[in-house]
């Protein structure tokens, strides 16, 4: 792996989901819809009044049951999704980033259609050579841990750029340093963008006072995602507490771990995530900018978390007008139905701005709040499944088709196993979802709030039956609809009369009922 120093780079384009806009709404004006934009109700934003409204978490059905990966990690190692999935046009290939651990060694496979991989002997043929070594100093960093990129089709020689953090490089060295790459296989190291931590006492970076609670950041596993609506970055920070938590006691703060010592209580070390938005991804990020920390686990049975709940990783991608995301917890103690202790789950967090994020509160298909995949049970499958330590590559799911793809990682084995199988078994997993169909509202009536409609089709994704009025700002029912079976792309017709042509006062709003078997997904208009 070469090095090199260089001043601004044309960073532009880049792989998305689904090309469109925030959502645009005045103070007290109505909100914009413009053609195409899926409408969730993932959250409360679109939605005025309701009445006996009942929504679930859907989750992504697995693959296999999540019993067997399809990448599956070597005898001894677990195949990791700290990584991206992007997309190469010059090769019309899918190209995952992934990494094995033990030891840390990233490797490059490439894909036709985003589901085939390829053969088994295929799967670690392109390993990446990332060299450690600083040549300045000669001083070695052990290890690189999570690796964002994104594949820039602005710039036509260096398309690949990323972040990736050095472990344990000294004061100076560790931390955030920018990679590009000219075909995704030979890498070279820019300048550190993102200073590290020292350990201990001795922590140079931000820190932050809220909610009671000393945060330190940013740590490893700290990642960005590309915003090519407003050709920006959106960097996901991960901060945590130098002084942990004991969940028991949790005002008493606990004294720093000593080096090499394991700690011989339970503890809750507030893994966070804070999010700010950047232009530049080569250009040192100031930490200053960093003023508070969006998502803060409980530390106790509260809003959702466990007392040991972390929130060790989160993504983020643009869906429309929001952004969505995962929120992987990392919980040492506490073994829930979903996830034994020392195991790790995701759950899905959403936000209108990418700077206040939620997590999404409702019960998923087996009724627990806010799981979105859960683990498996550990050693399953004879250390195939996806019992263990979850993780998530950066970019999102695959939109393939009509469906959503996910893929995630998974060990069979969580941390608090023996040297032999922590951390051990599993690999990459797969799992799909509905288009739009992270939420689904199954019961009740819902009327949103003011729309100024940017088109004259309303489309709707969902299961019948459902009722769609129009209703103006009198509050007058202008227009009814009845839909019935399953789809996506549900035209509703008003007496054979588009959106357009029932229009007659403005803006209107939008009210759905959803009778006995029915599913609300998702509306857009074209």
């Amino acid at each position: 792996m070469r090095h090199f120093t260089m001043g601004s780079v044309c960073l532009l384009c880049g792989w998305m989901l689904t090309l469109t806009a925030n959502p645009a709404r005045a103070a007290d004006g109505p909100v914009v819809i413009q053609p195409g934009q899926p409408q969730l109700f993932v959250d409360d934003f679109l939605i005025e009044s309701q009445v006996g409204l009942k929504r679930t978490l859907r989750q992504p059905v697995k693959e296999n049951g999540g019993r067997r990966p399809v990448i599956a990690s070597r005898p001894g190692e677990t195949l990791l999704a700290y990584g991206t999935i992007v997309y190469d046009p010059k090769i019309k290939r899918y190209v995952m980033f992934a990494k094995t651990w033990p030891p840390f060694q990233m490797y490059r496979l490439t894909s036709p259609d985003g589901l085939d991989w390829g053969p088994p002997e295929s799967w670690y043929a392109e390993p990446i050579a990332i060299e450690l070594t600083d040549p300045a100093s000669g001083r070695k960093a052990t290890n690189t841990d999570y690796f964002s990129c994104y594949y820039d089709t602005k710039d036509d020689q260096w398309p690949y750029k990323g972040w990736m953090w050095y472990a344990n490089w000294g004061d100076d060295l560790e931390g955030i340093h920018f990679m590009r790459s000219r075909d995704g296989k030979t890498w070279e190291r820019g300048p550190m963008v993102v200073d590290g931590w020292a350990g201990g006492d001795d922590l140079t970076h931000r820190e932050i006072r809220q909610d009671g609670r000393t945060l330190r950041g940013p740590g490893d596993v700290t990642l960005f995602s590309y915003d090519p609506v407003e050709d920006r970055f959106l960097g996901l920070f991960k901060f945590f507490t130098p002084y942990a938590i004991d969940p028991r006691n949790p005002e008493v703060p606990l004294p720093p771990p000593v080096k090499g010592k394991k700690r011989t209580i339970p503890v809750n070390e507030l893994r966070s995530r804070a999010y700010v938005f950047f232009d530049k991804l080569d250009a040192p990020f100031d930490t200053k900018r960093i003023e508070r920390i969006a998502l803060l686990p409980a530390a106790r049975e509260a809003n959702g978390d466990m007392p040991y709940d972390e929130y060790y990783q989160s993504t983020a991608w643009r869906y429309g007008p929001m952004w969505l995301g995962s929120l992987k917890i990392w919980h040492s103690h506490g073994d829930y139905p979903w996830s034994e202790a020392g195991c790790a789950f995701l759950k899905l967090v959403s936000s209108r701005d990418g700077l206040n994020w939620k997590k999404v509160p409702f019960a998923n298909d087996d009724g627990i709040p806010e799981v979105f995949i859960p683990n498996g049970p550990q050693d399953g499958n004879n250390g195939q499944n996806d019992g263990g330590y979850i993780s998530d590559f950066s970019q999102g799911p695959l939109r393939i088709g009509d469906e959503l793809i996910y893929y995630y990682s998974a060990s069979s084995h969580g941390k608090n196993g023996p040297a032999d199988v922590r951390i051990r078994g599993g690999g990459i997993f797969r799992a799909r979802l509905r288009l739009d169909g992270f939420v689904s509202v199954d019961a009740g009536e819902l009327t949103t709030r003011p729309l100024e409609i940017q088109g004259g089709e309303l489309l709707v994704n969902g299961i019948g039956p459902i009722e769609v009025a129009v209703v103006g700002d009198s509050g007058r029912v202008i227009a009814s609809a009845r839909l019935t079976g399953d789809s996506l792309r549900h035209a509703v017709k008003f007496d054979g009369r588009s959106l357009r042509e029932v229009l007659d006062e403005a803006p209107p709003r939008l009210r759905f009922s959803v009778r006995d078997g029915g599913r609300l997904y998702s509306f857009s208009v074209q």
